[in-house]
């Protein structure tokens, strides 16, 4: 990186595609000028198309001395990336396939393009500008210039990214970190989780219990059985309507039914992290993602869940908010690890 370096850092999700001019200032990261819009997730065609608009919607906001300035573009993207051709393999939801979007992003920019998973990307941003994190700077919360950091996402799906000595931890076909995909290990929290079917083709994964659409079909199923009528109320009476905003919403109000789903998600989401804490013995663990920035509610029953697995007092698991980190600014994460992975390229 050169002083005053300037990237674009560029979020592509199932939905959305979310751009920012990013800038290293004092240990952290600085979003300039945004640009958003939707992506087409039917053709690779549509889907490149969709992503260089928002990219030349950021470009466009660059002044000929900023121009000057751009050092490259980084991309966090959903799905099993190659990292060295920057191609993004395969997503969930998405029709794409093999699509080359760093080659896209190099042929229309002239600047170096990195393409990176989202939530390594995310982790990898949060490990690079300690400033961001508690305690300012390195050192002044226990954790060195160069983390060992587990970043566990808990929202649509459930996955972790993993840095290590200044290096993303992928294995061998990207698939590192899937926490949410361990065959299983949800039956160790309820004995009937471990037989539900999970989209990766396992049983017992936690991403089937415990991710966003998991907790509202649990809570879909409470209202349907005539168990959840606050829950019911709360959606006009139309069961379909609840999802996972609408168990958070009503846990902070106090429906004890919400608030029962809530400490049962907390006690699966517990165990990812607990994983990841003896798996990784990481420095640090923070945790996102939509379910997590829902409120404090989620928060504590996760705290909760941790506590729970602790069998000795004192235990370090039940010191959980001592050392379990909330992202701060969840909505900024893929900008800022997409623009990271240019300004200080991991190894």
């Amino acid at each position: 990186m050169r002083a005053g370096d300037l990237v674009i850092g560029v979020d592509v999700g199932g939905t959305k595609v979310a751009a920012g001019v990013v800038e290293a200032r004092d240990g952290r990261a600085v979003i300039g000028a945004r640009a958003r819009g939707a992506v087409d997730p039917a053709t690779n065609e549509g889907g490149i198309a969709s992503i260089l608009a928002v990219v030349d919607e950021a470009v466009a906001t660059l002044d000929a001395g900023q121009r000057a300035r751009l050092a490259g573009i980084g991309v966090a993207c959903a799905g099993n990336v190659d990292h060295v051709t920057g191609t993004l393999r395969r997503a969930a939801n998405m029709a794409w396939r093999d699509l080359g979007i760093a080659a896209a992003l190099r042929d229309r920019h002239g600047v170096e393009a990195r393409v990176e998973n989202d939530v390594n990307a995310a982790a990898w941003g949060l490990a690079t500008f300690p400033g961001d994190a508690p305690g300012g700077s390195p050192g002044a919360s226990g954790w060195p210039a160069n983390p060992t950091l587990a970043y566990l996402v808990v929202g649509t799906g459930i996955g972790a990214g993993v840095v290590d000595g200044g290096r993303i931890l992928r294995g061998r076909n990207g698939g590192a970190g899937e926490l949410g995909h361990l065959p299983g290990i949800a039956g160790a929290v309820e004995a009937a989780a471990g037989q539900v079917p999970c989209v990766c083709g396992a049983r017992g994964c936690l991403e089937a219990v415990a991710s966003g659409p998991a907790l509202g079909a649990a809570a879909r199923a409470r209202a349907v059985a005539g168990a959840a009528p606050r829950l019911l109320d709360r959606a006009g009476g139309d069961a379909s309507r609840i999802d996972a905003a609408s168990v958070t919403g009503a846990a902070a109000d106090g429906d004890p039914v919400a608030l029962e789903l809530l400490a049962r998600e907390g006690r699966f989401v517990a165990m990812a992290i607990a994983v990841a804490f003896r798996a990784y013995d990481p420095h640090r663990i923070v945790i996102g993602g939509g379910v997590v920035a829902a409120g404090q509610v989620v928060v504590d029953a996760i705290h909760a869940g941790i506590a729970d697995l602790a069998v000795r007092v004192p235990h370090r698991l039940r010191d959980s908010r001592d050392w379990l980190e909330v992202q701060a600014s969840p909505d900024d994460g893929g900008i800022i690890g997409a623009g990271a992975l240019v300004l200080f390229p991991p190894a």
